[in-house]
């Protein structure tokens, strides 16, 4: 660069500062050249979502589908974007399955697990993070995209079904966060 660009450049800086700054003319002697590199990068993203980037506004249906004596089970597919790729999961609170008429009427033995596609299912507690870790990104610097089934079941309540019929409301809160990626 020469000095006559850097003075171009000082002027034009300088003719940007407030009017009450004066005007400076410097002179940079030797090597005036200099290499500034900037890098942006995006926020780091987490974002949850249903198989088609919606979510469950109906929420979700259980079935008991093995007999009298089997869990009432659900499933559903989430979408999970993630810039770093690994995240980890947690429940915020215990699962509570009520009858809407009788709130003493709790379905027993709640489970709630997640699998990566294809993947082992691993149990979501209270208080304990569980580590995912998505597929790579096809494309260095983009979020990644995976896929997960999340699984829910729950014993009926004790008695026989005359008792114990009704419609049965719960609220299944987890808490998706990003982590350090996992080697």
């Amino acid at each position: 660069m020469n000095r006559i660009s850097i003075r171009a450049c000082l002027m034009l800086a300088l003719g940007m500062l407030p009017v009450a700054a004066s005007a400076v003319d410097i002179v940079l002697t030797g090597d005036t050249t200099s290499r500034i590199t900037a890098t942006v990068r995006a926020a780091n993203r987490l974002l949850v979502t249903d198989d088609k980037g919606g979510w469950f506004d109906q929420g979700l249906a259980m079935q008991q589908l093995r007999g009298w004596e089997s869990p009432y089970e659900t499933q559903a597919r989430l979408r999970i974007v993630s810039s770093s790729g690994a995240f980890q999961v947690r429940m915020d609170r215990p699962l509570e399955i009520r009858n809407t008429a009788n709130a003493a009427l709790v379905f027993r033995r709640p489970k709630v697990s997640l699998a990566a596609e294809d993947g082992e299912q691993k149990t979501l507690e209270v208080g304990l993070d569980v580590k995912f870790q998505n597929p790579f990104a096809p494309v260095a610097g983009e979020d990644s995209i995976g896929y997960y089934g999340l699984a829910i079941s729950a014993y009926p309540p004790e008695g026989n079904f005359k008792e114990t019929a009704g419609s049965y409301v719960g609220e299944l809160s987890l808490v998706f966060e990003p982590s350090a990626r996992i080697p």
